[in-house]
């Protein structure tokens, strides 16, 4: 199952949409233990190695609406989630490790 369609699938399930980021507002509905789950689908869908989500973090939502989620993976591997402000529930999946690296910020630090 394609990321997008996780997305999608999420969506419809759960009826309320919100005025903001409707993707997002769905994920941060869910419990811890529901969005590491639901992360560890979603990057394993992507092709990212992933074995599991240990922890998931919240970084932000920007002035466009899109949120920022961190998350770590058992394996070690950590990822930075853009969910977009967009009627697809668009996202971006960055390495961590590439963020520090090219000094674009760090992941699981405000």
């Amino acid at each position: 199952m394609t990321p997008r369609i996780l997305l999608f699938l999420v969506l419809l399930c759960l009826p309320e949409v919100s005025w903001a980021n409707p993707a997002h507002d769905q994920v941060q509905k869910m419990s811890s233990t529901e969005r590491d789950t639901f992360f560890t689908k979603f990057l394993r869908g992507s092709g990212e190695s992933c074995d599991q989500v240990t922890r998931n973090f919240l970084q932000g939502v920007v002035k466009s609406g899109t949120a920022v989620w961190h998350v770590a993976c058992r394996n070690g591997k950590a990822y930075a989630i853009n969910i977009y402000n967009d009627a697809q529930g668009s996202t971006k999946i960055l390495d961590c490790q590439i963020l520090k690296a090219v000094k674009a910020g760090e992941c699981f630090k405000k």
